[in-house]
Protein backbone atom coordinates (compact mmCIF):
# COMPACT_ATOMS: atom_id res chain seq x y z
CA UNK A 1 0.00 0.00 0.00
CA UNK A 2 3.05 2.65 1.09
CA UNK A 3 4.59 1.37 -1.74
CA UNK A 4 2.34 2.16 -4.37
CA UNK A 5 1.61 5.84 -2.75
CA UNK A 6 5.55 5.90 -3.09
CA UNK A 7 5.98 5.10 -6.47
CA UNK A 8 2.94 7.46 -7.49
CA UNK A 9 4.65 10.25 -5.93
CA UNK A 10 7.74 8.98 -7.82
CA UNK A 11 5.54 9.07 -10.98
CA UNK A 12 4.56 12.82 -10.37
CA UNK A 13 7.91 14.06 -9.97
CA UNK A 14 9.35 12.01 -12.82
CA UNK A 15 6.55 13.49 -15.47
CA UNK A 16 6.94 16.95 -13.69
CA UNK A 17 10.73 17.21 -14.09
CA UNK A 18 11.03 19.08 -17.30
CA UNK A 19 9.44 22.04 -15.50
CA UNK A 20 10.99 21.78 -12.23
CA UNK A 21 13.04 19.79 -9.78
CA UNK A 22 10.91 17.11 -7.23
CA UNK A 23 10.77 17.98 -4.13
CA UNK A 24 9.77 15.45 -1.22
CA UNK A 25 8.25 15.98 1.74
CA UNK A 26 9.20 14.47 5.17
CA UNK A 27 6.71 12.53 5.58
CA UNK A 28 6.75 10.80 2.02
CA UNK A 29 10.60 10.44 3.18
CA UNK A 30 9.73 8.70 6.18
CA UNK A 31 7.10 6.62 4.08
CA UNK A 32 9.95 5.80 1.67
CA UNK A 33 12.74 4.62 4.55
CA UNK A 34 10.19 2.57 5.90
CA UNK A 35 9.19 0.61 2.41
CA UNK A 36 12.95 -0.10 1.64
CA UNK A 37 13.38 -1.64 5.37
CA UNK A 38 10.45 -3.65 4.67
CA UNK A 39 11.57 -6.58 2.36
CA UNK A 40 7.97 -7.32 1.60
CA UNK A 41 7.19 -3.74 0.42
CA UNK A 42 10.95 -3.52 -0.45
CA UNK A 43 10.02 -6.31 -3.46
CA UNK A 44 7.05 -4.57 -4.34
CA UNK A 45 8.66 -1.38 -4.77
CA UNK A 46 10.99 -2.88 -7.23
CA UNK A 47 8.14 -4.63 -8.64
CA UNK A 48 6.20 -1.62 -9.29
CA UNK A 49 9.40 0.55 -11.07
CA UNK A 50 10.08 -2.43 -13.23
CA UNK A 51 6.76 -1.96 -14.84
CA UNK A 52 6.78 1.79 -14.71
CA UNK A 53 10.49 1.38 -16.75
CA UNK A 54 8.09 -1.01 -19.03
CA UNK A 55 5.14 0.96 -19.61
CA UNK A 56 7.76 4.34 -20.57
CA UNK A 57 9.37 1.66 -22.89
CA UNK A 58 6.07 0.42 -24.56
CA UNK A 59 5.76 3.96 -24.95
CA UNK A 60 8.79 5.32 -26.89
CA UNK A 61 8.53 2.03 -29.35
CA UNK A 62 5.27 2.77 -29.98
CA UNK A 63 6.65 5.31 -32.72
CA UNK A 64 8.87 2.88 -34.44
CA UNK A 65 6.31 0.05 -34.98
CA UNK A 66 4.44 -0.70 -38.41
CA UNK A 67 2.47 2.33 -39.17
CA UNK A 68 -0.09 0.25 -41.72
CA UNK A 69 -1.15 -2.00 -38.72
CA UNK A 70 -4.45 -2.18 -38.49
CA UNK A 71 -4.79 -2.67 -34.81
CA UNK A 72 -3.37 1.55 -34.41
CA UNK A 73 -6.63 2.70 -35.48
CA UNK A 74 -7.92 1.77 -32.01
CA UNK A 75 -4.03 1.93 -29.97
CA UNK A 76 -5.04 -1.52 -28.44
CA UNK A 77 -1.05 -1.01 -26.70
CA UNK A 78 -2.46 2.16 -24.92
CA UNK A 79 -5.77 -0.09 -23.93
CA UNK A 80 -3.79 -3.13 -22.60
CA UNK A 81 -1.54 -0.74 -20.67
CA UNK A 82 -4.56 1.60 -18.87
CA UNK A 83 -6.44 -2.40 -18.18
CA UNK A 84 -2.88 -3.81 -16.71
CA UNK A 85 -2.44 -0.75 -14.78
CA UNK A 86 -6.12 -0.25 -13.06
CA UNK A 87 -6.17 -3.84 -12.52
CA UNK A 88 -2.95 -4.03 -10.60
CA UNK A 89 -4.30 -0.82 -8.49
CA UNK A 90 -7.16 -3.08 -8.16
CA UNK A 91 -5.63 -6.07 -6.46
CA UNK A 92 -3.16 -3.06 -4.24
CA UNK A 93 -5.82 -1.97 -2.63
CA UNK A 94 -6.94 -5.63 -1.73
CA UNK A 95 -3.60 -5.82 -0.14
CA UNK A 96 -2.28 -8.78 -1.70
CA UNK A 97 1.05 -8.25 -0.46
CA UNK A 98 0.28 -9.51 3.00
CA UNK A 99 1.21 -12.99 3.65
CA UNK A 100 1.25 -16.33 1.43
CA UNK A 101 -2.65 -16.91 3.49
CA UNK A 102 -3.87 -13.58 1.90
CA UNK A 103 -2.14 -14.61 -1.23
CA UNK A 104 -3.69 -17.63 -1.85
CA UNK A 105 -7.23 -16.30 -0.53
CA UNK A 106 -6.97 -13.04 -2.94
CA UNK A 107 -6.33 -14.94 -5.82
CA UNK A 108 -8.59 -17.05 -5.51
CA UNK A 109 -11.63 -14.22 -4.88
CA UNK A 110 -9.60 -13.08 -7.95
CA UNK A 111 -9.66 -16.03 -10.25
CA UNK A 112 -13.67 -16.07 -9.19
CA UNK A 113 -14.36 -13.03 -10.19
CA UNK A 114 -12.92 -13.93 -13.43
CA UNK A 115 -14.81 -16.83 -14.06
CA UNK A 116 -17.70 -15.09 -13.05
CA UNK A 117 -16.92 -12.19 -16.19
CA UNK A 118 -16.60 -15.21 -18.52
CA UNK A 119 -19.92 -16.42 -17.54
CA UNK A 120 -21.81 -13.16 -17.35
CA UNK A 121 -19.78 -12.23 -20.63
CA UNK A 122 -21.58 -15.41 -22.62
CA UNK A 123 -24.77 -14.93 -20.88
CA UNK A 124 -24.92 -11.72 -22.21
CA UNK A 125 -23.77 -12.75 -26.06
CA UNK A 126 -26.22 -15.43 -25.96
CA UNK A 127 -28.97 -12.68 -24.71
CA UNK A 128 -27.91 -10.41 -27.69
CA UNK A 129 -28.17 -13.25 -30.32
CA UNK A 130 -31.33 -14.07 -29.07
CA UNK A 131 -33.05 -10.14 -29.31
CA UNK A 132 -31.39 -9.88 -32.91
CA UNK A 133 -33.47 -12.81 -33.85
CA UNK A 134 -36.36 -10.18 -34.54
CA UNK A 135 -34.35 -7.81 -36.73
CA UNK A 136 -32.95 -10.92 -38.90
CA UNK A 137 -36.48 -11.81 -39.30
CA UNK A 138 -37.78 -8.35 -40.05
CA UNK A 139 -34.28 -7.83 -42.79
CA UNK A 140 -35.16 -11.59 -43.95
CA UNK A 141 -31.40 -12.73 -42.96
CA UNK A 142 -30.20 -15.87 -42.29
CA UNK A 143 -30.84 -17.36 -38.73
CA UNK A 144 -27.42 -17.13 -37.92
CA UNK A 145 -26.08 -13.85 -39.50
CA UNK A 146 -24.35 -11.42 -37.84
CA UNK A 147 -23.34 -14.33 -34.81
CA UNK A 148 -20.34 -13.76 -35.59
CA UNK A 149 -20.10 -11.38 -33.44
CA UNK A 150 -21.42 -12.40 -30.21
CA UNK A 151 -19.20 -15.61 -30.66
CA UNK A 152 -15.95 -13.03 -30.82
CA UNK A 153 -17.30 -10.95 -27.94
CA UNK A 154 -17.40 -15.00 -26.41
CA UNK A 155 -14.08 -15.57 -27.63
CA UNK A 156 -12.65 -11.77 -26.30
CA UNK A 157 -14.22 -12.60 -22.89
CA UNK A 158 -11.95 -15.67 -22.63
CA UNK A 159 -8.82 -13.93 -23.91
CA UNK A 160 -9.36 -10.97 -20.86
CA UNK A 161 -9.69 -13.69 -18.72
CA UNK A 162 -6.56 -15.55 -19.39
CA UNK A 163 -4.36 -12.36 -19.39
CA UNK A 164 -6.14 -11.11 -16.05
CA UNK A 165 -5.52 -14.81 -14.67
CA UNK A 166 -1.68 -14.76 -15.74
CA UNK A 167 -1.42 -10.95 -14.41
CA UNK A 168 -2.96 -11.94 -11.00
CA UNK A 169 -0.80 -15.09 -11.01
CA UNK A 170 2.31 -12.42 -11.63
CA UNK A 171 1.52 -10.27 -9.55
CA UNK A 172 0.87 -12.66 -6.43
CA UNK A 173 3.33 -15.06 -6.70
CA UNK A 174 6.05 -12.50 -8.27
CA UNK A 175 9.13 -14.68 -6.69
CA UNK A 176 7.93 -17.78 -8.66
CA UNK A 177 5.40 -16.96 -11.47
CA UNK A 178 6.69 -13.69 -11.92
CA UNK A 179 9.62 -15.16 -13.25
CA UNK A 180 8.34 -16.89 -15.82
CA UNK A 181 5.72 -14.19 -16.86
CA UNK A 182 7.10 -10.64 -15.79
CA UNK A 183 4.89 -7.34 -16.52
CA UNK A 184 6.20 -6.70 -19.60
CA UNK A 185 5.46 -9.92 -21.33
CA UNK A 186 2.01 -9.71 -20.27
CA UNK A 187 1.51 -6.21 -21.63
CA UNK A 188 2.77 -7.48 -24.91
CA UNK A 189 0.39 -10.09 -25.21
CA UNK A 190 -2.29 -8.18 -24.12
CA UNK A 191 -1.34 -5.88 -27.74
CA UNK A 192 -1.30 -9.17 -29.57
CA UNK A 193 -4.59 -10.24 -28.62
CA UNK A 194 -5.88 -7.03 -28.49
CA UNK A 195 -4.72 -6.85 -32.21
CA UNK A 196 -6.14 -9.78 -33.24
CA UNK A 197 -9.55 -9.42 -31.88
CA UNK A 198 -9.91 -6.46 -33.76
CA UNK A 199 -8.25 -7.70 -37.17
CA UNK A 200 -10.83 -10.61 -36.50
CA UNK A 201 -13.99 -7.99 -35.95
CA UNK A 202 -12.75 -6.15 -38.93
CA UNK A 203 -13.23 -9.01 -41.77
CA UNK A 204 -16.07 -10.30 -40.39
CA UNK A 205 -17.93 -7.38 -40.25
CA UNK A 206 -16.83 -7.31 -43.91
CA UNK A 207 -18.19 -10.93 -44.52
CA UNK A 208 -21.35 -10.39 -42.58
CA UNK A 209 -22.22 -7.06 -44.16
CA UNK A 210 -22.15 -8.39 -47.97
CA UNK A 211 -23.80 -11.45 -46.68
CA UNK A 212 -26.65 -9.72 -45.15
CA UNK A 213 -26.87 -7.35 -47.86
CA UNK A 214 -27.54 -10.51 -50.27
CA UNK A 215 -29.56 -12.45 -48.52
CA UNK A 216 -31.98 -8.94 -47.44
CA UNK A 217 -31.93 -8.57 -51.81
CA UNK A 218 -32.42 -11.98 -52.59
CA UNK A 219 -35.22 -11.71 -49.93
CA UNK A 220 -37.04 -8.73 -50.67
CA UNK A 221 -37.08 -9.63 -54.47
CA UNK A 222 -37.74 -13.05 -55.29
CA UNK A 223 -39.30 -12.31 -58.89
CA UNK A 224 -35.94 -10.48 -59.47
CA UNK A 225 -33.76 -13.92 -58.35
CA UNK A 226 -32.89 -16.02 -61.61
CA UNK A 227 -31.70 -19.06 -61.76
CA UNK A 228 -28.11 -17.51 -63.03
CA UNK A 229 -28.07 -15.36 -59.48
CA UNK A 230 -28.80 -18.89 -57.54
CA UNK A 231 -25.63 -20.37 -59.52
CA UNK A 232 -23.27 -17.47 -59.02
CA UNK A 233 -24.00 -16.22 -55.69
CA UNK A 234 -22.35 -19.01 -54.00
CA UNK A 235 -19.27 -18.81 -56.12
CA UNK A 236 -18.55 -15.05 -54.99
CA UNK A 237 -19.60 -16.52 -51.45
CA UNK A 238 -16.81 -18.74 -51.89
CA UNK A 239 -14.24 -16.22 -53.26
CA UNK A 240 -15.15 -13.84 -50.88
CA UNK A 241 -14.57 -16.45 -48.17
CA UNK A 242 -10.92 -17.01 -49.62
CA UNK A 243 -9.93 -13.65 -49.93
CA UNK A 244 -10.75 -12.61 -46.58
CA UNK A 245 -9.29 -15.80 -44.64
CA UNK A 246 -5.58 -15.41 -46.62
CA UNK A 247 -5.85 -11.62 -46.30
CA UNK A 248 -6.31 -11.60 -42.20
CA UNK A 249 -4.03 -14.47 -41.88
CA UNK A 250 -1.90 -12.22 -43.21
CA UNK A 251 -2.64 -9.35 -41.30
CA UNK A 252 -2.42 -11.28 -37.81
CA UNK A 253 0.98 -12.74 -38.60
CA UNK A 254 2.23 -9.04 -39.69
CA UNK A 255 0.57 -7.93 -36.72
CA UNK A 256 2.60 -10.88 -34.14
CA UNK A 257 5.79 -9.31 -35.81
CA UNK A 258 6.28 -12.17 -38.37
CA UNK A 259 7.38 -10.44 -42.39
CA UNK A 260 4.72 -12.09 -44.63
CA UNK A 261 6.71 -10.93 -47.85
CA UNK A 262 8.91 -14.21 -47.84
CA UNK A 263 5.68 -16.20 -47.10
CA UNK A 264 3.90 -14.83 -49.97
CA UNK A 265 6.98 -14.89 -52.31
CA UNK A 266 6.83 -18.92 -51.07
CA UNK A 267 3.12 -19.13 -51.94
CA UNK A 268 4.19 -18.22 -55.03
CA UNK A 269 6.39 -20.36 -55.96
CA UNK A 270 4.32 -23.29 -54.12
CA UNK A 271 1.36 -22.20 -56.80
CA UNK A 272 3.23 -22.53 -59.92
CA UNK A 273 4.33 -25.77 -58.39
CA UNK A 274 1.00 -27.41 -57.37
CA UNK A 275 -0.06 -25.45 -61.01
CA UNK A 276 2.26 -28.04 -63.30
CA UNK A 277 1.24 -31.06 -60.72
CA UNK A 278 -2.67 -30.78 -60.71
CA UNK A 279 -3.23 -29.65 -64.17
CA UNK A 280 -6.75 -31.26 -64.27
CA UNK A 281 -7.51 -29.46 -60.82
CA UNK A 282 -6.40 -26.08 -63.17
CA UNK A 283 -8.18 -27.82 -66.18
CA UNK A 284 -11.26 -28.00 -63.70
CA UNK A 285 -11.30 -24.59 -62.55
CA UNK A 286 -10.78 -22.71 -66.19
CA UNK A 287 -13.49 -25.09 -67.59
CA UNK A 288 -15.99 -23.90 -64.95
CA UNK A 289 -15.07 -20.58 -65.20
CA UNK A 290 -16.17 -20.50 -68.74
CA UNK A 291 -19.34 -22.55 -68.40
CA UNK A 292 -20.29 -20.23 -65.69
CA UNK A 293 -19.16 -16.96 -67.69
CA UNK A 294 -21.15 -18.15 -70.65
CA UNK A 295 -24.28 -19.02 -68.70
CA UNK A 296 -24.24 -22.50 -70.41
CA UNK A 297 -25.74 -24.13 -67.48
CA UNK A 298 -27.51 -22.60 -64.02
CA UNK A 299 -29.19 -24.35 -61.02
CA UNK A 300 -32.31 -25.95 -61.42
CA UNK A 301 -31.47 -26.75 -65.20
CA UNK A 302 -32.03 -30.10 -66.13
CA UNK A 303 -28.94 -31.20 -68.82
CA UNK A 304 -27.22 -33.59 -69.77
CA UNK A 305 -23.10 -33.61 -69.28
CA UNK A 306 -20.74 -36.73 -69.26
CA UNK A 307 -22.94 -38.99 -70.38
CA UNK A 308 -25.19 -38.19 -67.32
CA UNK A 309 -28.64 -36.57 -67.39
CA UNK A 310 -30.05 -34.97 -64.13
CA UNK A 311 -31.51 -31.70 -62.57
CA UNK A 312 -28.24 -29.59 -61.73
CA UNK A 313 -28.89 -29.02 -57.80
CA UNK A 314 -24.90 -27.48 -56.82
CA UNK A 315 -22.22 -26.06 -58.96
CA UNK A 316 -18.66 -24.60 -57.65
CA UNK A 317 -15.93 -23.82 -59.77
CA UNK A 318 -14.39 -27.36 -60.06
CA UNK A 319 -17.80 -29.64 -60.42
CA UNK A 320 -21.47 -29.94 -61.34
CA UNK A 321 -23.69 -31.66 -59.10
CA UNK A 322 -26.73 -33.12 -60.50
CA UNK A 323 -29.71 -35.41 -59.00
CA UNK A 324 -30.68 -38.30 -61.83
CA UNK A 325 -34.97 -38.67 -61.87
CA UNK A 326 -34.44 -42.11 -59.63
CA UNK A 327 -32.62 -40.18 -56.93
CA UNK A 328 -28.64 -40.85 -57.77
CA UNK A 329 -26.74 -37.79 -57.48
CA UNK A 330 -24.02 -37.26 -60.17
CA UNK A 331 -20.96 -35.42 -59.31
CA UNK A 332 -18.95 -34.45 -63.09
CA UNK A 333 -16.01 -32.45 -63.11
CA UNK A 334 -15.54 -29.80 -65.55
CA UNK A 335 -12.56 -31.19 -66.89
CA UNK A 336 -14.92 -34.09 -68.10
CA UNK A 337 -17.21 -31.82 -69.49
CA UNK A 338 -16.90 -31.02 -73.73
CA UNK A 339 -20.64 -31.17 -74.80
CA UNK A 340 -23.42 -29.47 -72.07
CA UNK A 341 -26.86 -30.22 -73.50
CA UNK A 342 -29.08 -28.13 -71.63
CA UNK A 343 -32.97 -29.52 -71.89
CA UNK A 344 -34.73 -26.86 -70.14
CA UNK A 345 -32.69 -23.49 -71.64
CA UNK A 346 -35.50 -21.06 -71.73
CA UNK A 347 -38.52 -22.88 -72.98
CA UNK A 348 -38.79 -26.47 -74.22
CA UNK A 349 -40.20 -28.60 -76.78
CA UNK A 350 -42.15 -31.90 -76.30
CA UNK A 351 -41.94 -34.19 -79.40
CA UNK A 352 -44.76 -35.98 -80.81
CA UNK A 353 -44.78 -39.12 -82.95
CA UNK A 354 -47.90 -40.37 -83.31
CA UNK A 355 -47.85 -43.72 -85.05
CA UNK A 356 -51.32 -44.85 -86.94
CA UNK A 357 -52.44 -47.77 -88.92
CA UNK A 358 -51.92 -47.39 -93.07
CA UNK A 359 -55.59 -47.55 -93.56
CA UNK A 360 -56.13 -44.20 -91.69
CA UNK A 361 -56.58 -40.76 -92.86
CA UNK A 362 -53.63 -39.01 -92.26
CA UNK A 363 -55.42 -35.13 -92.27
CA UNK A 364 -58.09 -36.87 -89.73
CA UNK A 365 -55.31 -37.85 -87.43
CA UNK A 366 -53.62 -34.59 -87.49
CA UNK A 367 -57.16 -32.50 -87.08
CA UNK A 368 -57.97 -35.19 -84.07
CA UNK A 369 -54.33 -33.75 -82.79
CA UNK A 370 -55.08 -29.95 -83.43
CA UNK A 371 -58.43 -30.39 -81.11
CA UNK A 372 -56.76 -32.45 -78.47
CA UNK A 373 -53.72 -29.57 -78.50
CA UNK A 374 -56.70 -26.56 -78.05
CA UNK A 375 -58.35 -28.48 -75.23
CA UNK A 376 -55.06 -28.59 -73.31
CA UNK A 377 -54.42 -24.74 -74.10
CA UNK A 378 -57.98 -23.90 -72.64
CA UNK A 379 -57.93 -25.56 -69.54
CA UNK A 380 -56.57 -24.43 -66.41
CA UNK A 381 -54.67 -27.10 -65.51
CA UNK A 382 -51.96 -27.16 -68.10
CA UNK A 383 -52.88 -23.91 -70.23
CA UNK A 384 -50.69 -21.70 -68.43
CA UNK A 385 -47.92 -24.11 -69.30
CA UNK A 386 -48.39 -24.12 -72.94
CA UNK A 387 -46.71 -20.74 -74.53
CA UNK A 388 -47.27 -21.69 -78.41
CA UNK A 389 -49.84 -23.53 -80.47
CA UNK A 390 -49.26 -27.65 -81.39
CA UNK A 391 -47.06 -27.17 -84.78
CA UNK A 392 -47.75 -30.23 -86.96
CA UNK A 393 -44.40 -31.29 -88.48
CA UNK A 394 -46.30 -33.42 -90.82
CA UNK A 395 -45.91 -37.46 -92.11
CA UNK A 396 -42.31 -38.23 -91.28
CA UNK A 397 -41.95 -41.74 -91.79
CA UNK A 398 -42.75 -45.05 -92.62
CA UNK A 399 -42.26 -47.64 -90.19
CA UNK A 400 -42.90 -51.39 -91.01
CA UNK A 401 -46.81 -51.66 -89.92
CA UNK A 402 -47.70 -47.64 -88.75
CA UNK A 403 -47.44 -44.08 -90.52
CA UNK A 404 -45.34 -41.82 -88.20
CA UNK A 405 -46.76 -38.07 -87.76
CA UNK A 406 -44.24 -35.87 -85.88
CA UNK A 407 -45.38 -32.41 -84.05
CA UNK A 408 -44.04 -30.38 -81.02
CA UNK A 409 -45.54 -28.04 -78.17
CA UNK A 410 -43.77 -25.51 -76.46
CA UNK A 411 -44.21 -25.59 -73.08
CA UNK A 412 -42.06 -23.81 -70.31
CA UNK A 413 -38.44 -24.28 -69.21
CA UNK A 414 -39.54 -27.90 -67.10
CA UNK A 415 -43.24 -28.24 -67.83
CA UNK A 416 -42.38 -30.46 -70.94
CA UNK A 417 -42.89 -33.88 -69.25
CA UNK A 418 -46.03 -32.65 -67.45
CA UNK A 419 -47.69 -31.33 -70.72
CA UNK A 420 -46.05 -34.18 -72.58
CA UNK A 421 -47.72 -37.00 -70.39
CA UNK A 422 -51.28 -35.20 -70.62
CA UNK A 423 -50.65 -35.14 -74.21
CA UNK A 424 -50.40 -38.82 -74.80
CA UNK A 425 -53.57 -39.64 -72.27
CA UNK A 426 -55.53 -37.50 -74.59
CA UNK A 427 -54.36 -38.52 -77.93
CA UNK A 428 -55.21 -42.46 -76.61
CA UNK A 429 -58.56 -41.07 -75.43
CA UNK A 430 -59.45 -39.40 -78.71
CA UNK A 431 -58.43 -41.85 -80.71
CA UNK A 432 -60.54 -45.26 -79.16
CA UNK A 433 -63.59 -42.43 -79.61
CA UNK A 434 -62.90 -42.10 -83.07
CA UNK A 435 -61.80 -45.97 -84.24
CA UNK A 436 -58.40 -44.37 -84.85
CA UNK A 437 -55.86 -47.64 -84.82
CA UNK A 438 -52.57 -47.37 -82.88
CA UNK A 439 -50.27 -50.01 -84.20
CA UNK A 440 -49.05 -52.49 -81.96
CA UNK A 441 -46.11 -55.18 -83.29
CA UNK A 442 -48.14 -57.86 -85.26
CA UNK A 443 -46.85 -60.50 -87.97
CA UNK A 444 -48.21 -61.41 -91.44
CA UNK A 445 -48.38 -65.08 -92.54
CA UNK A 446 -48.02 -65.21 -96.82
CA UNK A 447 -49.17 -68.40 -98.00
CA UNK A 448 -47.62 -67.59 -102.05
CA UNK A 449 -49.82 -67.96 -105.27
CA UNK A 450 -50.42 -70.50 -107.89
CA UNK A 451 -49.39 -69.53 -111.56
CA UNK A 452 -52.80 -68.52 -112.41
CA UNK A 453 -52.36 -65.53 -109.48
CA UNK A 454 -54.67 -67.76 -107.36
CA UNK A 455 -54.22 -67.96 -103.58
CA UNK A 456 -52.73 -70.90 -102.79
CA UNK A 457 -54.71 -73.05 -100.15
CA UNK A 458 -53.34 -74.61 -96.64
CA UNK A 459 -54.15 -77.32 -94.08
CA UNK A 460 -54.73 -75.06 -90.99
CA UNK A 461 -56.13 -77.69 -88.07
CA UNK A 462 -58.07 -76.00 -85.50
CA UNK A 463 -56.99 -77.65 -81.46
CA UNK A 464 -58.51 -77.86 -78.19
CA UNK A 465 -56.45 -78.05 -75.39
CA UNK A 466 -56.62 -81.67 -75.84
CA UNK A 467 -55.73 -82.41 -79.10
CA UNK A 468 -53.30 -79.92 -78.48
CA UNK A 469 -51.68 -81.72 -76.12
CA UNK A 470 -51.82 -84.61 -78.46
CA UNK A 471 -50.21 -83.01 -81.52
CA UNK A 472 -47.14 -82.23 -79.21
CA UNK A 473 -46.82 -85.66 -78.95
CA UNK A 474 -46.82 -86.10 -82.70
CA UNK A 475 -49.95 -87.77 -83.35
CA UNK A 476 -51.68 -86.16 -85.87
CA UNK A 477 -55.19 -86.82 -87.31
CA UNK A 478 -55.35 -85.66 -90.65
CA UNK A 479 -59.04 -86.04 -91.11
CA UNK A 480 -59.40 -83.22 -88.95
CA UNK A 481 -58.03 -80.67 -91.61
CA UNK A 482 -59.55 -78.38 -93.52
CA UNK A 483 -58.82 -77.29 -96.48
CA UNK A 484 -58.32 -72.72 -96.53
CA UNK A 485 -58.12 -70.61 -98.77
CA UNK A 486 -55.75 -67.53 -98.05
CA UNK A 487 -55.27 -64.59 -100.09
CA UNK A 488 -52.64 -62.50 -99.96
CA UNK A 489 -52.34 -60.89 -96.84
CA UNK A 490 -56.04 -61.74 -95.79
CA UNK A 491 -54.37 -64.24 -92.69
CA UNK A 492 -53.13 -62.54 -89.83
CA UNK A 493 -51.95 -64.09 -86.64
CA UNK A 494 -51.63 -61.00 -84.66
CA UNK A 495 -50.23 -60.70 -81.39
CA UNK A 496 -49.66 -57.99 -78.61
CA UNK A 497 -45.69 -57.10 -78.52
CA UNK A 498 -45.03 -60.74 -80.10
CA UNK A 499 -47.26 -62.63 -78.19
CA UNK A 500 -49.39 -65.13 -80.03
CA UNK A 501 -53.34 -65.17 -80.06
CA UNK A 502 -55.45 -66.93 -77.35
CA UNK A 503 -56.18 -70.03 -79.66
CA UNK A 504 -53.60 -72.38 -80.54
CA UNK A 505 -52.98 -72.61 -84.69
CA UNK A 506 -50.87 -75.23 -86.06
CA UNK A 507 -50.08 -74.66 -89.89
CA UNK A 508 -48.28 -76.84 -92.77
CA UNK A 509 -46.93 -74.01 -95.73
CA UNK A 510 -47.25 -75.76 -99.35
CA UNK A 511 -48.86 -78.61 -97.99
CA UNK A 512 -51.62 -80.34 -100.82
CA UNK A 513 -54.46 -81.13 -99.54
CA UNK A 514 -55.45 -84.09 -101.01
CA UNK A 515 -52.57 -85.87 -98.94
Amino acid sequence: MQSTSVLNSAVSDTGAASSASPEMSTEEIERLIQTLENPNQRDQFIQNLKGLKALQKTESERAGENPLAIADALLPEQTASRLVDKYGELLDTLGISANSAAKLIVTGSALALIALFVWGNRRLARSFDRRFGRVRRALGLHHHRFSSYFRLQILAGYAIAGLLALYTLSLVFNRTFGVVVDDESLVKAAEVVFSILLVILVFSSIWELINGAIEHFTGKNQGAVTARVRTLIPLVRNALLFFLTVLSLLVVLSEIGIDVMPLLAGAGVLGIAIGFGAQTLVKDFLTGFTILIEDLLQVDDVVTVGGRTGVVEKITLRKVEMRALDGTVHTVPFSEISIVDNLTKDYSYYMLEVGVAYRENTDEVVSCLLEIDRDLRESEEFGRYILEPLEVLGVDRFDDSAVVIKARTRTRAHEKWYVGREFNRRIKLAFDARNIEIPFPHQTLYFGENKDGEATTSNIRLLSGADDTQGRAGSQDRSSTQPVAAKHGDTQASSDRGRTASAGVATDAGEDPSD
